[in-house]
């Protein structure tokens, strides 16, 4: 039996050891795949790691090549000099690199190093007047807040006629304040100084008058009525355009992006026969005046903006977009806008440094009148028997003569062209008056004679005739006759005048010779100017004569909203708030008075003028892709970058950056391991 166990156990050793060996020849060879692998793996890893870090040298040195340039992003700059790409030859050992660099659209919305570098006023509400009237007055009913968004500061004194003014920062007032006003720090009326109080003297977008524009076709009732940038002086045609009798009315008014200059001249003693009398008012009493580029409900620019438009909210607000295109509107004169019925939205033009100032009230300028001499060219023409060239042109005793030997009511008459004014007259110039200077005489004179000069403007129809004196000398006279007329006025005003013909005729009832030294055309004139405003704007608020630049009622069936800064130092703003649904002034209100008042029932719980905080961007930012290329002496951008940055770059004044002084900041670092 002992046997018998002894041969079973020598059996079944032999599966044992047969197993064994199999299981370690199998791990032995899963160890030695292991470790190809781990050491292919090793250089792999090896391989991408120095790319990796050439990458991320390589988008340092485009870091830094842009922080040592005067690069902004501008259109038409490159990023690295005359190119988009920076070349990095042998850099990084063994090979080379390449930063390729685009541009990135998104700048800073509000940016203030400084007060002086700044594209928000420093006050939400700034008044310049120092007395005579109330610098801010706010009259509502009792109970009501009327609330700002920044500090409120007047260079004279503060008046709230019930209810609270609010502020959610300081409140300042070289003068005396009255009524309650809310802020912090507590309000400080008789205040001694600030530069905050000091005019800014934002420049206007004009430097010179721009063309005159003729108001666009009106004819269909909820029509687009579309407007050109350019000088608009009719604010009588304006005002009819927007009335609820108008042919266009419930209208869509689309003023499109650019600065528009308002100097209406319909108040002048002397106008054009198409330019109606009246005052300088344009009025807002019906439709829909979108100014700026249009967007829809979701704030998307849009071709054109839809009738009726949506109110707030229908043109681009440069404190949502950093790319916002919109207009500048200046008034000039005693040129003002009255908002009644109708709603408008004005928005302005985004600027990295500077406040987007949509409405601006010109505070210097004045016209400049002009009086041209205007003098014949050539030989003159017409019956008078002797009329040697260049006779008529100056008092130089070179005459044209005709002699009457018959006697009793002879006639004969010298006509002149050319008359072309030295330098073109522009539309919209304000003819005073025309007159012809003419020197004369009779060798046998007589105050009976009769003496007459027309004028034809070029391109127009002959004039009446306008009698010149006649003497009973024989000395020379010199008379100037007024020779004024419609259709020269007319002509003037649409800057069609090139010149004209004039004729002296002289019926003689008695033998002499007559004699005509000079025949000259004097114009004076007005041309369009940049102009301070004046008049009744200038005028102590509210005395019954005085009048502001702007008088808007915002209520439920009226809105009125000025995305962007108001500017009007010499003039007054006068608003009534009723049913506000938000900010009406945004970015800031800067005027010589302010004075709103709140009627019934006021639900809007936010600030209704406010400035914009400072808000987290950068002055300018690129994207930056950097390129690997393993043993080559140069490289180009291809296929998948390495690495990619964003990188945001801050200059202190960002029109006039100072290489290797702007800040950096990394916004994203990323690789493709």
């Amino acid at each position: 039996m002992n046997r018998r166990w002894k041969g079973d156990d020598a059996g079944a050793a032999l599966p044992l050891v047969l197993i064994l060996v199999t299981v370690v020849a199998v791990v032995l060879g899963a160890l030695l795949s292991f470790a190809d692998t781990g050491v292919r793996t090793t250089v792999n890893l090896r391989d991408q790691a120095a790319a990796a870090y050439t990458a991320d040298g390589a988008l340092q040195a485009g870091i830094n090549a842009i922080r040592t340039s005067t690069f902004t992003g501008a259109a038409g700059e490159h990023c690295f000099g005359g190119s988009d790409t920076l070349v990095l030859p042998n850099f990084g050992g063994g090979g080379s690199a390449a930063v390729s660099c685009t541009a990135d659209p998104a700048k800073v919305r509000i940016q203030c190093p400084s007060l002086s570098v700044c594209n928000r006023p420093g006050n939400a509400i700034l008044t310049l007047g120092t007395g005579g009237e109330d610098g801010l007055n706010i009259q509502q009913p009792t109970g009501s807040s009327f609330r700002v968004h920044g500090i409120v500061y007047s260079n004279s004194n503060i008046r709230v006629v019930n209810g609270s003014l609010d502020t959610n920062t300081a409140v300042y007032a070289r003068g005396a304040c009255s009524g309650t006003i809310s802020s912090t720090p507590a309000p400080s009326c008789g205040y001694g100084g600030s530069s905050l109080g000091a005019d800014p003297g934002y420049t206007p977008a004009l430097t010179s008058v721009p063309p005159r524009q003729a108001l666009p076709p009106c004819t269909k009732a909820g029509s687009l009525v579309t407007f050109q940038p350019g000088l608009y002086d009719d604010a009588a045609g304006l005002s009819a355009m927007m009335s609820s009798s108008s042919r266009c009315k419930d209208s869509t008014f689309w003023f499109t992006p650019g600065t528009y200059y308002f100097d209406f001249r319909n108040s002048a003693a002397v106008r054009p026969p198409s330019l109606p009398g009246g005052d300088d008012v344009w009025t807002v009493d019906n439709g829909y005046l979108v100014a700026g580029t249009p967007v829809d409900g979701s704030k998307r620019v849009i071709a054109k903006p839809p009738v009726p438009a949506q109110i707030p909210g229908a043109c681009d607000n440069p404190i949502d977009d950093p790319k916002a295109s919109g207009v500048q509107f200046v008034f000039g004169g005693d040129s003002r806008l009255a908002v009644k019925a109708g709603q408008v939205e004005i928005c302005g033009t985004y600027s990295a440094d500077r406040p987007p100032v949509a409405l601006y009230g010109l505070a210097s300028g004045a016209d400049t009148p002009v009086t041209a001499t205007l003098v014949p060219t050539g030989t003159p023409g017409g019956t008078f028997t002797t009329a040697p060239a260049g006779s008529l042109s100056t008092v130089d005793g070179n005459l044209a003569t005709w002699t009457n030997n018959a006697g009793g009511n002879q006639s004969a008459a010298v006509t002149a062209t050319g008359y072309t004014p030295p330098a073109a007259i522009p539309a919209g110039s304000i003819l005073k008056s025309a007159q012809v200077s003419v020197r004369h005489g009779n060798d046998s004179g007589s105050t009976q004679d009769n003496l007459t000069v027309q004028v034809t403007p070029a391109g127009g129809t002959t004039g009446d005739p306008y009698k010149v004196p006649s003497y009973s000398d024989n000395s020379l006279h010199t008379d100037l006759v007024d020779v004024t007329s419609a259709a020269l006025s007319q002509q003037v005003y649409d800057g069609t005048f090139t010149g004209a013909q004039l004729s002296y005729t002289a019926a003689l009832k008695h033998k002499g010779t007559e004699q005509v030294d000079a025949l000259q055309l004097v114009l004076d004139y007005t041309p369009p100017a940049l102009r301070a405003e004046n008049g009744c704007t200038q005028l102590m608020y509210p005395s019954s004569a005085a009048c502001a630049l702007v008088t808007a009622v915002n209520n439920s069936g009226n809105r009125f909203y000025v995305q962007g800064t108001t500017y009007a130092p010499k003039a007054v703003l006068d608003v009534t708030l009723n049913n506000a649904t938000e900010p009406i002034f945004r970015f800031g209100v800067v005027a010589r008075s302010l004075w709103v008042k709140e009627t019934g029932s006021v639900t809007f719980t936010g600030a209704v003028i406010e400035v914009p905080d400072d808000s987290p961007g950068f002055v300018f930012g690129v994207y930056l892709s950097a390129y690997v290329c393993p043993g080559a002496a140069t490289c180009a951008p291809g296929g998948a970058p390495v690495a990619r940055a964003r990188v945001a770059y801050v200059d202190g004044d960002p029109t006039n950056p100072v290489a290797g002084a702007r800040q950096v900041s990394v916004l994203s670092w990323s690789g493709n391991r």
